[in-house]
């Protein structure tokens, strides 16, 4: 039960304070409504771009004076060699030893023209691609991992890496995938934006479930939008009517729009609740975590923090507190790498913050 718990505070705690973008789109909706926002006006009308517009214009990149494509998920670089020919797509798919397109919500579980949608396709290492197959994305502990992905051939191993070990993807076999960390972003804006712009035509069979939700939610934060990925955006939408991702232009569409419940003081457009939890140091965190508890009224609190079974791992404050700001602080000297939960119980308030302690 005490697990249960933990994944709907996981769903309920507050947004981490990453850089925002300050563009704010349909300010005031959230939820319902401004999925309906999205939809009505981000769906292209059309999608007329091909895997060679993918190549050829969209990923296209340089790397060591020389025009190719990178695999998203291992980092490896299949440069345009007219082999086998000229055409772009079957120049870097290299007989099957190079690059396809990745469906990032899966291709089998889509319908009509989401099927073909390019803020959805990045391009992927072929075994990468395949072994990723249908599976959802998860953070994956390490000592679970089947399989890890890096570079040209042989593309992959079985033992922990050693060194620069969040350049690697990872497989779990049958059950879950987790990219490269700088790629983390860009999957769950895409899935953000699927589901979101394509809502009948994205099959339910992908788990598209609360936790996989937060995971992306993570995700789209810790991995923040860059310049870049706005510029793919916008090199995405001639060939859609014209439509970019709107999940890439506002930071916050993804929390207004698939966790409303959750209320951050300091992003654009919010307002405070009467209570708050918020992070105040560096995240992820290896000593120590720190907290501020924001109080606008005297409170009994008690502070704890969990780790991802359920198990107590440390009590943080327990007493009577002043209305007012309240630093929290986690020591993580003691903790193993992995996915804690600081809960926090105010008064009639219960709040939470997801916290990553860092290898």
């Amino acid at each position: 039960m005490l697990r249960l718990l933990l994944l709907a505070l996981l769903v309920a705690a507050a947004t981490p304070a990453w850089a925002q973008t300050q563009t704010v789109l349909f300010p005031g909706q959230s939820g319902s409504a401004l999925l309906a926002s999205i939809r009505a006006q981000y769906r292209p009308t059309s999608v007329t771009g091909t895997n060679d517009d993918l190549y050829a214009t969209i990923d296209r990149t340089t790397v060591g004076g020389q025009d190719g494509v990178v695999c998203v998920y291992t980092g490896y670089f299949v440069p345009f060699d007219c082999n086998p020919n000229c055409d772009p797509s079957q120049d870097v798919f290299n007989g099957g030893a190079g690059i396809n397109q990745e469906h990032t919500w899966p291709q089998s579980l889509l319908t009509g023209q989401a099927v073909s949608d390019l803020h959805n396709l990045f391009p992927s290492q072929v075994a990468a691609n395949a072994d990723r197959g249908n599976l959802k994305f998860a953070e994956i502990p390490d000592a679970t991992t089947t399989r890890w992905y890096l570079g040209g051939p042989p593309y992959t191993q079985t033992a922990i890496p050693t060194a620069s070990i969040d350049a690697y993807s990872e497989l779990r076999s049958s059950t879950a995938w987790e990219p490269r960390e700088d790629h983390k972003g860009n999957v769950a804006r895409a899935l953000f934006y699927m589901r979101a712009v394509y809502d009948t035509q994205t099959n339910g069979s992908f788990p598209f479930d609360a936790v996989q939700q937060r995971t992306l939610y993570d995700w789209h934060y810790a991995d923040a939008i860059t310049e870049a990925d706005q510029a793919r955006s916008a090199r995405v939408a001639p060939f859609q009517s014209g439509k970019e991702n709107p999940f890439v232009l506002d930071s916050t569409l993804a929390r207004r729009a698939f966790f409303p419940q959750i209320v951050v003081a300091d992003e654009p457009g919010a307002e405070a609740g009467p209570s708050a939890l918020v992070l105040a140091g560096a995240h992820p965190f290896r000593d120590e975590a720190r907290l501020t508890l924001r109080l606008t009224a005297p409170s009994a609190v008690r502070a704890e923090a969990f780790d991802a079974l359920g198990r107590r791992v440390g009590m943080l404050a327990e007493g009577t507190f002043a209305a007012g700001s309240h630093p929290l602080v986690l020591d993580g000297r003691a903790l193993a790498p992995g996915v804690y939960v600081v809960r926090v119980v105010a008064g009639a308030s219960v709040l939470s913050q997801r916290l990553v302690r860092a290898r």
